[in-house]
């Protein structure tokens, strides 16, 4: 384990990833700097009673990123494509835009350690223009010679409790996704993005130019729904939605699952992963962690 060198600044904190790796730096005893548009948000208010000091500014302005970075020993970076509940391209062009302010600002204040939350599959030529965003952003940074850890998560296990919450229909639990049912499925809690985030500043020999593909299990979504349904003794079901249908709904989704049913689950050493961090929870993991309910 490394000497705390200083705080770690975390953009994004307020947002599921920012937020689990600001409270895993928290337990491992890092001064944790949140960046904040408004520190009386639930969530800023949250990060500062566990522990954090708040830093407010907007990714937008330059200057207040220069201030929050000064003195710093590292920058956790996630950025979020979102524009309301869909990802727009106007959104991703900012997204993109912020990540080049971050890094150059970073390289000016000496930053000793960027650990930036990019995507999975960003670098296969996706066509995906979010995922093209977050390519660009870890081809800036690399270029600019910064000390860097890339995290590259999956699928997230969490929006079961959210945008892909099932259903249910009597006896069962309906699972719908715009997936093949027998397509494997790469699965990461947000919980352990933001532990990879804190292990990467805690061991910088092992971590530092590393990109690291992160996931906890692997399960098609038959059995996501059967590891679910199993939570509440119901009859696990799916449903295949029509890219079209999605399409209607946003582009940019409706390209990432067309995408995920022609590349199946990646190649990712999970055993490796659990070495590093033995606690990298399963999808049945952390439904029980989580007390997940239908």
């Amino acid at each position: 384990m490394t000497a705390h060198n200083g705080p770690i600044l975390v953009i994004g904190a307020t947002g599921k990833q920012g937020g689990a790796a600001a409270r895993a730096l928290l337990e491992r005893g890092w001064e944790v700097r949140a960046f904040v548009r408004d520190p009386e948000a639930p969530k800023a208010v949250a990060l500062r009673e566990a522990g954090a000091r708040l830093v407010t500014g907007d990714l937008a302005d330059a200057e207040s990123l220069r201030t929050a970075m000064d003195g710093a020993y590292g920058v956790f970076l996630m950025l979020t494509m979102m524009s309301g509940v869909n990802i727009s391209l106007e959104a991703i062009a900012d997204e993109e835009r912020h990540g080049r302010t971050v890094a150059d600002l970073a390289l000016k204040a000496g930053i000793s350690h960027l650990v930036y939350s990019s995507l999975n599959g960003v670098e296969m030529g996706s066509g995906i223009e979010y995922y093209d965003a977050k390519e660009h952003i870890e081809d800036y940074i690399r270029a600019l010679d910064l000390p860097f850890t890339m995290l590259r998560p999956v699928s997230f296990m969490d929006n079961f409790a959210t945008y892909n919450r099932p259903t249910r229909d009597g006896d069962n639990l309906v699972l719908a996704l715009a997936m093949v049912p027998e397509t494997p499925m790469a699965l990461i809690s947000v919980h352990d993005i933001g532990e990879f985030a804190a292990i990467a500043f805690e061991r910088p020999d092992e971590f530092l130019g590393r990109t690291l593909g992160l996931a906890g299990d692997i399960l098609t979504p038959v059995q996501i729904a059967e590891t679910l349904a199993a939570t509440s003794g119901l009859t696990p079901r799916t449903v295949q939605i029509p890219i079209e249908q999605l399409r209607a709904f946003d582009e940019q989704v409706a390209k990432m699952f067309a995408y995920f049913n022609a590349h199946p689950a990646p190649a990712i050493d999970i055993a490796a992963l659990r070495a590093a961090h033995p606690r990298l929870m399963t999808l049945a993991d952390w439904a029980r962690a989580t007390d997940w309910k239908l």
